[in-house]
C-alpha cells in the first residue's frame, strides 16, 4: 500500500473513531491533523508497527486538552459572572462610589460570603484556594489529596451556587 493510501485510511479511522468519541466535525479534523503533524514531527514512521496506536494515543491526548481547554474557557465565563466577588472590598469602601452602590456591594459581598461559608468543607477549600490564592487546580488537587478532576467539581460546583445565589 501506498504512504498516501495508509495516511488516508488511517485519517478516515481517527476521524470516526474521534468523532464517536463526542468530537465535533471541524475539531475532528483538527485534532486528526495535528496529532499526524506530532508523530511527523517527533521522528515517527508509519512503516512502523505501533504506527497506528500511536497516533490514536496522539489523537485521544489532543482532543482531551480541546476539552479541558473549552472546560476552562467555560469556567472563565462563569467567573465573569460572579461580580459580587469580582469586586472586591476596594470597589466597595471606594470614594467614588454613591453610598446607594456601596451598600449593594456590600450586600451583594455578604450574600456571596454566606454562599461560600454554606458550601460543603473539600468544596469551599477548593474554590477558596483557587479563587483567593490563586492555586492551580493541581496544586490544590495536591493539598486537598483529591483528584485534578475533582477539584474541576469542587470549584465549578461553588461557582453554580453563586451564580444561583444571584439568580434567586
Amino acid at each position: 500500500m501506498s504512504p498516501e493510501a495508509v495516511v488516508a485510511d488511517l485519517r478516515r479511522e481517527l476521524i470516526v473513531w474521534l468523532t464517536r468519541k463526542g468530537g465535533a466535525a471541524a475539531d475532528v479534523e483538527d485534532v486528526v491533523q495535528d496529532a499526524f503533524l506530532r508523530f511527523h514531527r517527533a521522528g515517527h514512521r508509519l512503516e512502523s508497527p505501533d504506527a497506528r496506536p500511536l497516533l490514536f494515543v496522539i489523537a485521544r491526548n489532543l482532543q482531551h486538552d480541546r476539552w479541558k481547554a473549552e472546560t476552562r474557557e467555560t469556567r472563565r465565563r462563569s467567573d465573569d459572572d460572579v461580580h459580587a466577588l469580582d469586586a472586591g472590598p476596594r470597589a466597595i469602601a471606594s470614594e467614588a462610589s454613591p453610598a446607594d452602590d456601596r451598600l449593594i456591594q456590600r450586600q451583594n459581598l455578604a450574600a456571596a460570603a454566606a454562599v461560600i461559608r454554606a458550601l460543603p468543607p473539600r468544596c469551599r477549600d477548593a474554590f477558596l484556594l483557587h479563587r483567593f490564592e490563586a492555586l492551580t487546580y493541581r496544586q490544590i488537587a495536591a493539598r486537598l489529596g483529591v483528584s485534578v478532576s475533582m477539584v474541576e467539581k469542587y470549584v465549578a460546583e461553588a461557582l453554580r451556587q453563586l451564580k444561583k445565589s444571584r439568580e434567586g
